[in-house]
């Protein structure tokens, strides 16, 4: 199984890089994490590998809360529905990596893969940048967390 997802990936990859149908975009996120109520700061990159499939890895952090901290590197696909050349939404689901920092009497760290599910909206304000906003939820058994983030990009 894992041979066949490395296999997948590498070939994703490959024809991503030669197709080149795509746009891509590079953006920066604030948001709030709703478990643990703080808020969550990010960057993003989003490829467009496909008219209606996009990949967006991205890496967020949970600011301190609670004696609590994170860092989530999430690889995210959306399936994209354009309703107008400015506005489009898009169902999110992916995988997760939550590194955990805990403060209370020392300092442990855990890490946890999870998955992603959600949904998203952009609104293209000019040709190179939009905003987005993005809510999905973090399945990552003890540490489940819902996310909402709204997004400013720009497109190249």
């Amino acid at each position: 199984m894992k041979k066949l997802l490395v296999i997948s990936i590498v070939a994703l990859c490959t024809v991503n890089g030669y197709a080149q149908r795509g746009r891509a975009s590079v953006g920066t996120r604030l948001g709030y994490a709703a478990e643990w109520e703080t808020v969550t700061l990010g960057v993003d990159y989003r490829y467009r590998f496909l008219p209606e499939f996009r990949l967006a890895p991205s890496l967020t952090h949970m600011v301190r809360n609670r004696n609590m901290s994170a860092w989530y590197m999430d690889m995210d696909c959306h399936y994209i529905v354009t309703v107008t050349d400015m506005f489009s939404f898009y169902p999110i689901g992916g995988m997760n990596l939550s590194l955990w920092r805990q403060y209370l009497y020392g300092m442990t760290n855990t890490a946890r893969l999870g998955l992603n599910v959600g949904l998203g909206a952009e609104l293209r304000l000019t040709r190179e940048i939009s905003v987005s906003l993005d809510m999905k939820y973090n399945i990552t058994g003890r540490y489940d967390q819902a996310l909402a983030a709204v997004r400013v990009a720009y497109h190249f």
